[in-house]
């Protein structure tokens, strides 16, 4: 198989058609573009998820906190806890592995998570870390539940800029590929690090969820967002996407107004890889029917957002506005992440 995720084709067939039912206490359970469980506690609800790092290297330790922690916040929730598997491989130091847990403990202090648990080993079976996270957070059962899917016309909103991660990644881990960008170009990508986490949107769209007693057609509390997603492998446009069939709609994405910093741009040109297709924790995508509300609570409390596209009926199909030529095109399933191809 391919390296990267599964397509969504090979998820449903070979993963989640396969599973077995659900007990009446998981609320929302696994599926395409659904990073979190809800499980119904009595009085109250745990969300969690879990991701690994396989490409960070020895950035893994930063890295791992936010893909996890980033899921929890994309459902409008703080997350409180995580637990970290840790696969080392042989040739790796002490000092390699007290970097991991360092800067894993570094950021889980910024962003006031908790590490509660978690596993270590040395493995013949890897050649790298590999790093996996579970992170959770607790809510009353009168919190809003998103909706779990776009609604037809809703807006589709991006935070912050694409290529986060994977910019960030390749700055630091494939610096001898890079060798011809100035150097002031790699010292500000190796700040993205600040950026990765969306725990600031997420927790601001959660107070903003709708506290007027009205439900959903799933009798949970009406939110501002319907669906949010944490952009990971496959980038903006990958996560768009997915967002698109976990709901059952169409969608047209204009590359022309999605966020790209000049670094970004520059890392991207010279690797030769599409910045709308590399994985890009730190971004959060977001499926609106208050646009406008979404946008305004984000701007003042200094997060940069746009909208850079819509949700459509499923006839209209998934669809991108290319940003040289400006034409639609087909908007195709995510595959294996650009920086696979590094």
């Amino acid at each position: 198989m391919k390296i990267g995720k599964l397509t969504n084709e090979q998820l449903s067939r070979l993963v989640l058609s396969r599973l077995p039912a659900l007990s009446s206490s998981t609320v929302i359970g696994a599926d395409i573009g659904a990073d979190c469980a809800w499980i119904d506690l009595g009085d109250q609800m745990m969300v969690i998820s879990s991701d690994p790092v396989t490409a960070g290297g020895m950035e893994s330790g930063t890295l791992t906190v936010h893909v996890s922690c980033n899921d929890i916040a994309a459902c409008g929730v703080r997350p409180s806890g995580i637990l970290i598997d840790i696969i080392a491989p042989p040739s790796s130091s002490e000092e390699d592995l007290k970097k991991i847990v360092d800067d894993a403990s570094a950021e889980a202090k910024k962003i006031g998570v908790d590490i509660v648990g978690g596993h270590t080993e040395v493995s013949e079976s890897v050649n790298t870390f590999i790093v996996i996270s579970t992170a959770f957070g607790l809510v009353g059962k009168d919190h809003a539940v998103p909706l779990g899917r776009a609604l037809e016309g809703d807006s589709l909103i991006v935070t912050k800029t694409c290529g986060i991660e994977g910019s960030y990644i390749a700055a630091t881990e494939h610096t001898d590929k890079l060798k011809a960008l100035p150097e002031y170009v790699i010292d500000k990508v190796k700040t993205y690090s600040s950026l990765i986490s969306v725990v600031p949107e997420g927790t601001v769209i959660g107070e903003l969820f709708k506290s007027s007693g009205e439900k959903n057609e799933r009798g949970y509390g009406l939110c501002s967002a319907n669906l949010l997603h944490d952009v990971t492998e496959g980038g903006i446009l990958g996560a768009a996407y997915e967002m698109a069939h976990i709901s059952g709609l169409g969608i047209t994405v204009d590359e022309r107004k999605i966020p790209i910093t000049d670094e970004t741009r520059m890392i991207c040109d010279t690797l030769g890889i599409n910045p709308y297709r590399l994985i890009s924790s730190g971004s959060m995508l977001i499926a609106s029917s208050e646009p406008d509300r979404i946008l305004g609570a984000l701007h003042e409390n200094g997060i940069k957002a746009c909208v850079i596209g819509f949700f459509t009926s499923a006839q209209k199909g998934y669809n991108r506005i290319d940003v040289i030529s400006g034409n639609m095109v087909e908007l195709t399933p995510p595959e294996a992440d650009e920086l696979y191809g590094m």
